[in-house]
């Protein structure tokens, strides 16, 4: 087979592409790898700018402390439990929603469709959310996380888009003939042929809920239902030196010392604890996350 020869533009322009691609993915790594050796190295070596590119003494106080923190494992079991029964759920809803939209024999598709788009531009605020869910005896409990933005707009038309893509009608002409309802189309023909929707969509509430902070720090008080990401916040901030500390500790300058370089120690590892289970999934799941972002392209 003949090689095809390349012209000089052709050439240069690979070098730049390759050139721009290797300086886009230092960018990205660095600061993964940054976190890395500096949750291992010398606080006082971190503090001073002297790690870069190695690890400056080998220190471990900082994951010390955070295992030695009894909350941290019950936050793992909870983020764990929001992440599988959160995501499963919405997921479960969001399809069961996208699949009557994707109809076009669906009467009610277009006021729906709108109806979800305001909700999705519009809100009524925080306030009165925090008052309704007060008023359900929703705060402090498990379901609250899983019943607050449980399902998103922006994936529940993703999904209603693929179904539309994947609608052939020849199949539910014969599903029809065959005696299926829109119940058994749904489970025993379109879900078959849409596993990659099913899986984003598993993906992408799975990472909502692991990621997420924000609601469990409005609507829980109670740390037995903390997820892992607010327990790393709140032992991250009982090691902040504040102002009023610093007047306190300022005469104990051994003590002042220790406390910096505890919250130096660990904080590094807590950035660390929280995103590791996200990017090692991200790692084996990748094209499913790419998959997730081209599926609403315009396909030619």
């Amino acid at each position: 087979m003949s090689m095809i020869r390349l012209s000089s533009d052709d050439r240069r322009f690979n070098i730049l592409a390759v050139a721009i691609s290797i300086i886009a993915c230092i960018l990205v790594l660095y600061p993964m790898y940054f976190i890395v050796i500096a949750s291992f190295s010398e606080p006082e070596k971190v503090m001073a700018g002297e790690v870069l590119l190695f690890p400056k003494g080998f220190n471990t106080s900082g994951y010390q402390r955070i295992f030695a923190y009894q909350p941290l494992w019950r936050g793992y079991a909870n983020s764990l439990f929001y992440t599988l029964v959160g995501g499963f759920a919405s997921t479960v809803i969001t399809l069961f929603a996208a699949y009557p939209l994707s109809r076009r024999d669906f009467s009610g598709k277009k006021g729906l469709t709108i109806f979800f788009l305001i909700a999705m531009f519009f809100s009524g605020g925080l306030i009165p959310q925090y008052i309704l869910i007060n008023a359900m005896h929703l705060r402090n409990t498990y379901a609250v996380l899983l019943l607050v933005s449980g399902v998103q707009v922006m994936n529940l038309l993703m999904a209603s888009s693929y179904f539309r893509s994947t609608y052939i009608p020849s199949l539910w002409e014969a599903a029809q003939l065959d005696g299926c309802s829109h119940f058994g189309y749904f489970f025993r023909v379109l879900l078959p042929v849409s596993t990659p929707i099913v899986i984003v969509m598993l993906l992408f509430y799975g990472v909502f809920q692991w990621n997420d902070y924000f609601r469990a720090m409005i609507f829980l008080d109670k740390e037995a239902f903390y997820p892992i990401q607010l327990v790393l916040k709140e032992l991250l901030a009982s090691n902040q030196v504040s102002g009023a500390m610093i007047e306190l500790l300022s005469e104990d300058q051994e003590a002042f010392s220790e406390m910096l370089r505890a919250a130096e120690s660990m904080k590094y590892g807590i950035i660390l604890m929280a995103t590791l289970p996200m990017l090692l999934l991200y790692i084996f799941l990748q094209k499913y996350f790419v998959k997730g972002i081209t599926l609403g392209s315009v396909k030619g």
